[in-house]
């Protein structure tokens, strides 16, 4: 045990609130706290109010810092372990705790107002932590401390015992999600980070962190300046047990899902109902109305994107202010709302509408009460509003846009991208929205990485207008992109630069682009796993292909060239290898009837000198090459085949002619059908919602049914039925009387053959149920009996097995009993608690007889400690 020192001005707090399986997870936290732990530690456990609290002694048992049950007022000390008792309010005052009787009715101890006052007097300084539980306590004061600045630590809901409690957090204030056992370490990580200089990041290896994270994704988070970054960087060594800042560069190198899990909880979701009021006041007054009018005329639906939602406040005030606008319509405007995040974890919240009340502080009073519902200690947004949102996990960078969108808002999620991944974003977003669609952006970002696709319509507020045109198809993200080691460089360009400087990448990737696209040599640009990154106009007329073809396999697209062969030499390519080969193709042509020889050279590419990012295949006509070199003409047996082919392609010309329109047509619509399909997948889990409300006003309804009937057939029967019930129910009760009692001599039975002691005892310590040997030994009320531990001391009456099991302790222990005549036996005790609907009631203790193993082990102690070895008795005659 450590002695803990007064928590002076500086020291730091961390606050434990639990409930449902809370004291097993309580268990395994403080067991794994060091004896050097920096800060005092206040657990508010939910417990039974009717009974005395034993959470205290519980915790002794397993941990090493000193726990003491919170007096009336105590001062904090570091190191010391504070346990809030049953049915008391705590609040954290001057540095110190105040005890306050609880209310009638109220939840007691409230973990929400005691992270709320602690988060009032420690800050930024404050570490609060959500373990299993049932309902929502927590989520309120986890809020306000995130407000405060300070830290909020959950157990993973995924693995938590009742993940409803950890799981109401929302995930855009969470720092750190560790299994439970993980989280004394993630503490300490904390901690200890909250004690360095965060001022210096080359110091604590950071940067190597921030590059290495732009390298892999394009974003750059060498513009965040808040210590939230190192806070939780140092949150994700510790629940991996990185003891370095290499350590853990190595261990995200290789291990891709804590990379991912590093990305998320660096990315700070700042997110609020109704940000930035005035964009809002704008798109409610000025933007919303023509787009209703105009989807109201082409008799169509809105489509609304909001790119980036997070935990869903900037989805469901769009949804607001979409449902105020409509109101008074009579045949309202058809409304369909998708929000994407790539944090799934944000996404599930968001999908969920249930928000503290702390986090609806922005939410006008007249909208909180029209589209908001009282949920517990929260509020819920109304099931109509939520209906029209479809969320979902998107990210940006891989998944399809979605089409014909009118309104998209991606609201400070450009900021952190390099000018590549701008542009690519920019791009997609104006290949989903119509034209003259609207873009919303934060009040940091523009468009300039993308200037010739959007017009402003709003600068102060960064609201642009999408420019008719051609479709915008996007490219493929590039895989590695351009870094810099000076992190303090903005990542949007000035406002008003030329048009080279305001994107030198995008203006190389357009002039590469026209070269491409001019030459007569056919180009493929394939990555490692075959797919087309680019491919100019040359290749899709030798190759036949037609579409995109973007982001597509191209040994399967490239149906004229041979698989296998092809797929040999870019195998060999990505290993740094250049192949060249003559390759036999039939025709695409359908006016020519001859086969054609191309000849394919395919060499490695890499943006890096000594990195191999893909294959360059390059493709030439060499048919009249390939001639001459033969020298021989056709046999009349091939040129019977071609006459025949030729016929048959003649006869299939005419078709293809009328196809060839239509294709012309629907290739237009072709990307657009995919992703319908693709948000139509999205959209299931509305609908499934909507199935599951019908189905339960269908079951509300059976039940009012149900019941009707039952009054008419209760107000028919006569006498005579009701006393033929009354008999078979006299008959039934009879019938589960002999049930139970045949149940119980089968449980006496089962009790009777056990060899060891077995009693049950409820939470009184009052005997329910024993076997025949227990009451042998122990079962005679008249009996004195001594009990005694292992060193031959007493024990006391609270401390006996039954005691300690009607407290529903789980344990296991050795005792010595010795009768009135001084007979002494030992016995080992193993019990476990009863528990039902997780409230214990009592325990069982099972209790063995070890009296023989006990002596033999003392003897072979004795003799160990006497220098002598165990022998037989002949050796100990002879000695």
């Amino acid at each position: 045990m450590v002695s803990g020192a007064p928590a002076g001005p500086g020291s730091q707090l961390v606050v434990i609130g639990s409930s449902a399986g809370g004291i097993e997870a309580l268990s395994r936290v403080v067991a794994k706290l060091p004896a050097d732990f920096p800060a005092p530690i206040v657990i508010a456990q939910h417990l039974d109010p009717r009974r005395p609290s034993h959470l205290a002694e519980i915790l002794r048992h397993h941990a090493v810092l000193p726990i003491k049950v919170v007096d009336e007022s105590m001062a904090l000390e570091d190191g010391i372990v504070y346990v809030v008792p049953s049915n008391r309010l705590v609040e954290v005052q001057d540095g110190g705790l105040r005890l306050r009787p609880a209310t009638s009715g109220a939840i007691a101890p409230s973990i929400d107002r005691l992270l709320t006052t602690a988060a009032q007097s420690f800050g930024d300084r404050l570490i609060a932590v959500i373990l299993t539980g049932t309902g929502s306590d927590g989520a309120a004061g986890a809020w306000d401390v995130k407000q405060a600045g300070g830290t909020v630590v959950t157990e993973n809901p995924a693995t938590a015992m009742f993940p409803s409690m950890p799981g109401s957090v929302s995930p855009s204030i969470v720092d750190a999600r560790a299994e439970v056992d993980e989280i004394a370490e993630v503490l300490v990580g904390f901690l200890r980070a909250g004690d360095r200089s965060t001022g210096d990041r080359k110091d604590d290896g950071l940067h190597r962190v921030i590059d290495r994270i732009r390298e892999r994704s394009g974003i750059d988070f060498g513009a965040y300046k808040s210590p939230t970054v190192i806070r939780r960087l140092h949150g994700r060594m510790s629940a991996t047990g990185s003891g370095s800042i290499e350590d853990y560069v190595d261990r995200i190198e290789h291990d891709p899902a804590e990379y991912r899990r590093l990305v998320s909880s660096l990315l700070i979701k700042v997110t609020e109902f109704f940000r930035d009021p005035k964009v809002w006041d704008h798109l409610r007054d000025d933007v919303v109305p023509p787009l209703l009018d105009e989807a109201r005329r082409e008799d169509r639906e809105l489509r609304v994107w909001s790119a980036g939602c997070s935990t869903g406040e900037e989805a469901y005030s769009l949804a607001m202010i979409l449902a105020e606008a409509r109101r008074d319509e009579a045949s309202p405007v058809g409304i369909r709302i998708f929000a994407t995040d790539v944090d799934g974890a944000a996404v599930a919240f968001a999908r969920r509408g249930a928000y503290p009340p702390g986090a609806l502080a922005t939410v006008p009073a007249m909208l909180r009460d029209r589209y908001f519902l009282r949920s517990g200690a929260g509020f819920e947004v109304v099931k109509r509003v939520r209906s029209q949102i479809v969320f979902g996990e998107h990210d940006l960078s891989t998944r399809t846009p979605f089409p014909r969108i009118d309104l998209l808002l991606s609201r400070n999620v450009l900021i952190y991208f390099t000018p590549a991944l701008q542009q690519a974003a920019l791009e997609t977003f104006a290949y989903s929205l119509r034209p003259a669609g609207r873009l919303v952006l934060g009040l940091s970002e523009t468009v300039a990485a993308l200037p010739g696709s959007y017009a402003e319509e709003n600068a102060r507020l960064r609201i642009y207008r999408r420019l008719p045109g051609h479709l915008v198809v996007p490219y493929a993200w590039p895989k590695v992109v351009p870094t810099s080691r000076d992190l303090d460089r903005p990542v949007t360009p000035p406002v008003s630069p030329s048009r080279h400087e305001q994107n030198p990448i995008a203006d190389a990737l357009a002039s590469a682009e026209a070269v491409l696209a001019g030459l007569e040599t056919g180009i493929v640009v394939v990555d490692e796993h075959y797919d087309i990154s680019r491919i100019n106009t040359a290749a899709r007329r030798v190759l036949g292909i037609h579409g995109a073809a973007f982001d597509q396999d191209f040994i399967h697209l490239a149906e004229v060239l041979p698989s296998t062969a092809i797929r040999k030499a870019i195998d060999g390519a990505l290993k740094g290898k250049t192949s060249t080969a003559v390759y036999e193709i039939e025709s695409v042509d359908v006016g020519i009837d001859s086969p054609r020889h191309i000849e394919a050279t395919i060499r490695p590419y890499g943006i890096a000198s000594d990195v191999v990012d893909g294959a360059v295949i390059e493709l030439t006509d060499v048919t009249r090459l390939e001639r001459d070199r033969t020298g021989h003409t056709r046999t009349r047996e091939r040129l019977d085949k071609a006459a025949t082919l030729n016929e048959r392609l003649l006869r299939a010309n005419e078709e293809l002619t009328l196809l060839i329109a239509d294709l012309r047509l629907a290739n237009r619509d072709l990307l657009r059908t995919s992703e319908d399909a693709q948000a139509s997948r999205e959209e299931v889990e509305t609908l499934n919602e909507e199935f599951q409300a019908t189905n339960e006003e269908l079951e509300t309804l059976n039940e009012e049914l149900t019941a009707t009937v039952e009054e008419l057939r209760i107000a028919n029967e006569d006498l005579a039925a009701r006393t033929e019930a009354l008999r078979l129910q006299t008959l039934t009760i009879a019938q589960q009387k002999r049930e139970t009692e045949e149940e119980h001599d089968r449980l006496g039975s089962i009790l009777a053959s056990i060899g060891d002691a077995v009693v049950a005892v409820d939470h009184d310590g009052r005997t329910v149920a024993t076997n025949v040997v227990y009451d042998r030994l122990f079962g005679d009320p008249n009996a004195k009996i001594r009990f005694e531990d292992v060193a031959g001391l007493p024990i006391l009456a609270e401390d006996r097995p039954q005691q300690r099991a009607a407290r529903g302790e789980r344990f296991r222990v050795e005792f010595a009993a010795s009768d009135a005549v001084g007979t002494r036996r030992w016995f080992e005790a193993v019990a476990e608690p009863l528990t039902v609907e997780d409230r214990t009631w009592g325990g069982v203790v099972s209790i063995r007889d070890v009296s023989e193993r006990t002596m033999r082990l003392s003897l072979e102690r004795l003799m160990a400690a006497a220098g002598h070895e165990l022998k037989t008795p002949t050796a100990a005659i002879h000695n």
